[in-house]
């Protein structure tokens, strides 16, 4: 049976955060980059945990749906993200969790994926297919940039800034996970696994340190194998295939891409065109 905690913003909101209590001891924390296939990678996280009974927490979605993120929230919900068992996904950012030593300590995966592929899906999404809260901070957020990205073309809105924000992030997982202060990470990148989901899956299992029959994760993988037939701007599942970017944005913005990434794509393993 789920339990709920109450807490409030800093600037006296309420909000909550749902979870299953757990006896487990060990705790593992799920990242993943905007537009990286974080949705594909939280739903398989998730779905494993639920079949396998192990609980987890999306924090981060939980906040979004709520309208806020973790720069709304004080020190009250990042001492939640440090109790031990938990599996905690959901994760586009690192926020403040590298103050917690139970992150620093604790098993960590991570998926990324091409910065370029990133800022072109970003922008579509931020222009037509991103979920929009109901009310709060994030809400005003998401409908700002969704203005700006609407009257911008693709390139013009990676040139000017646009997705700045999420290929500072990018570099921060990077720079992260090179840390040897920072624990043990496990490193995905979406290249390697949009066709090899199956595969993936089993990996993702093992390191939650949860044992699934076969045919279970099989049927976890069926129900997010989706390719569409062709690229779809409205849809959140636009293209998936890799290298989208070379269609989409100008030599001067993939260009803007690899000075502002580039020894983040060098760590990942990305080759600049």
């Amino acid at each position: 049976m789920s339990e709920t905690l109450q807490f409030e913003t800093f600037s006296g909101q309420p909000y909550v955060i749902s979870y299953e209590p757990t006896d487990r001891t060990d705790t593992i924390y799920c990242l993943a980059l905007h537009k990286s296939g974080s949705v594909l990678f939280d739903n398989l996280v998730k779905a494993i945990c639920h079949a396998s009974g192990r609980s987890c927490v999306d924090v981060e979605v939980q906040l979004f749906r709520q309208g806020l993120n973790f720069s709304h929230c004080d020190h009250h919900l990042l001492d939640f993200c440090g109790r031990p068992g938990f599996v905690y996904s959901g994760f586009r950012g690192l926020w403040q969790l590298m103050l917690l030593r139970r992150f620093r300590d604790s098993r960590k995966l991570m998926l990324v994926r091409d910065p370029r592929d990133i800022a072109i899906s970003f922008y579509h999404s931020m222009a037509k297919s991103h979920t929009v809260p109901k009310d709060g901070a994030v809400r005003e957020l998401v409908m700002q940039n969704r203005s700006r990205a609407q009257s911008q073309e693709p390139s013009d809105y990676v040139i000017s800034g646009g997705a700045d924000g999420v290929l500072q992030n990018f570099n921060a997982f990077a720079m992260i996970s090179r840390n040897r202060a920072s624990g043990e990470w496990q490193v995905y990148r979406y290249e390697d696994v949009i066709y090899r989901k199956l595969d993936w899956a089993r990996d993702i299992a093992a390191r939650l340190d949860v044992e699934l029959p076969e045919d279970v994760i099989a049927r976890i993988v069926a129900k997010e194998d989706v390719f569409p037939e062709k690229e779809d701007p409205s849809k959140h599942i636009r293209r998936v295939h890799p290298g989208g970017y070379r269609d989409s944005l100008s030599r001067e913005a993939i260009a803007h891409i690899q000075a502002r990434c580039a020894n983040a794509m060098r760590i990942f393993g990305y080759e600049p065109d």
